[in-house]
């Protein structure tokens, strides 16, 4: 997948916003304006396009072990935050996968009123 492959796909999550707060080339796609759930540098010319994702803290070590993809992203925290190499080496489906974990992730980090508001329920894995 490339990153605007990435990012018509995370667009098409419910209440999912871009926005581009850092500069005009590192896009941020929000939940309801309110959390982050995934980066794409879109200025990847210099090196191999990626992403930056959520991950369960508990299994992030292994699944970096276990996909040559996964490293970690600068910038965030790596107990939680992993940067996710497009390289051809993932299938679409499991990439897919992770961004759905991911919204899933950063939902249920948000309070029950802002997932209220907003209508916000997690998504099928």
């Amino acid at each position: 997948m490339t990153p605007a492959d990435i990012w018509s796909y995370a667009e098409s999550l419910p209440n999912v916003q871009p926005t581009f707060p850092f500069d005009e080339t590192t896009l941020v796609l929000k939940i309801a304006h309110l959390k982050l759930f995934c980066i794409i540098p879109l200025d990847a010319a210099e090196h191999t396009p990626q992403m930056a994702l959520k991950f369960p803290s508990k299994d992030l070590e292994e699944l970096r072990s276990q996909h040559a993809c996964l490293f970690q992203a600068s910038h965030l925290h790596s107990a939680h935050w992993s940067a996710v190499a497009l390289d051809g080496s993932e299938k679409p489906t499991q990439l897919q996968r992770w961004i759905r974990q991911s919204y899933n992730l950063v939902l249920a980090g948000m309070t029950k009123s802002q997932r209220e508001t907003h209508s916000l329920t997690p998504l099928e894995l």
